[in-house]
């Protein structure tokens, strides 16, 4: 009966220091309300086709950043090193 009343405290205490929820679809929302980045907050302020698109856009642009880094890492690891002591 302990853990119940616990966990409800908790959950209570988190929401009121306006911190991040439970589930996924809390922690996304909390994430897009609190970021700087302007597509994550417009998927969840605008109306359905705006949010499609610019879910599409924030996916497309965030891959684009992802290949860029495997691309520079790749470049600089496949530099020869040679080391003579």
């Amino acid at each position: 009966a302990m853990v119940p009343i616990k966990k409800y405290l908790l959950k209570c205490l988190h929401r009121l220091q306006k911190g991040p929820g439970y589930t996924y679809k809390e922690l996304l929302v909390w994430y897009c309300d609190n970021t700087n980045t302007h597509g994550p907050k417009r998927i969840i302020c605008e109306g359905p086709k705006k949010k499609a698109m610019w879910f599409v856009l924030t996916l497309l642009f965030t891959s684009l950043v992802c290949w860029q880094w495997g691309v520079f890492i790749k470049t600089y690891l496949s530099w020869e090193v040679s080391v003579s002591l």
